[in-house]
């Protein structure tokens, strides 16, 4: 009789340890010093696994160390979930002054 209920305990919580989750949706942020691009893509490998990018945000932070480029991506693993099908559309060249010009 022991077996028995064993058994089912263990039927049961390999049956649950089996049972397909629930869908998540989230946002990943990323900060990255080299380019908007580099910060983006950066912000889509921290997405789980199959997810789908819904929304891309992104900003610049400039100060006197330079610029920080900072993106977030709001991403769904729902059956249901659609792309965004938009580009990602990035500022022209970021430009540097006259003086620099040779330096960077």
């Amino acid at each position: 009789m022991a077996h028995r209920s064993l058994l089912t305990a263990g039927l049961l919580l390999g049956g649950l340890a089996l049972a397909p989750t629930a869908a998540q949706a989230g946002w990943t942020n990323y900060t990255s010093s080299i380019s908007e691009v580099d910060a983006c893509n950066q912000a889509q490998y921290l997405m789980p696994e199959k997810a789908v990018v819904q929304e891309f945000r992104y900003r610049v932070n400039s100060n006197k160390n330079g610029n920080s480029f900072i993106c977030s991506v709001r991403w769904s693993d729902k059956a249901s979930a659609q792309p965004t099908d938009r580009p990602i559309l990035f500022p022209s060249r970021i430009r540097q002054p006259i003086f620099a010009a040779g330096w960077l």
